[in-house]
């Protein structure tokens, strides 16, 4: 297992967190995020790569991965979703599930990746922060009443 960092985003979540199970992280992707239905999902003990995951987590990944682009599909109407994993700015195991629109280029491919930075950078508007969290949410619950035998959940002391 990797060593976590002291300020590891992901070891002591810096943004929002939708739903937690035992082993999982449900979070949208931090502002300025490119597209409304951006989510990220993290393991909860600190790991570098899918290489070091357990065997229980590696059992559940699929099913996670598989419900929250499902979800992503359903709430944003993209045909398809793309999941990514790089782990290299922060080297915390973390996937990001993306929708994909055929109607839209810039969600193609190695396009999205000029997308991300171009938006990063504030020369493409980020998805509205209101349309970002409204669908994150929608998602979440989605994913809650798919996931909630496995152990997902609001986090504690939340409520919607």
């Amino acid at each position: 297992m990797t060593a976590a960092p002291s300020a590891c985003p992901f070891c002591a979540p810096t943004q929002k967190v939708y739903l937690e199970s035992p082993r999982w992280l449900l979070m949208r992707h931090a502002d300025p995020v490119p597209l409304a239905g951006w989510m990220m999902v993290a393991s909860r003990v600190h790991r570098g790569g899918l290489d070091e995951l357990d065997a229980d987590e590696g059992r559940e990944l699929g099913r996670v991965l598989a419900s929250v682009a499902a979800a992503v599909r359903a709430e944003t109407g993209s045909g398809r979703t793309y999941l990514i994993t790089f782990n290299e700015a922060v080297r915390h195991l973390h996937l990001h599930v993306i929708p994909r629109h055929a109607s839209d280029a810039s969600t193609t491919s190695w396009a999205l990746a000029d997308r991300y930075r171009a938006t990063a950078r504030g020369e493409v508007p980020p998805a509205a922060p209101e349309a970002a969290e409204r669908t994150a949410q929608a998602i979440a619950a989605r994913c809650m009443r798919e996931l909630a035998d496995i152990g997902f959940a609001l986090p504690a002391g939340v409520s919607r």
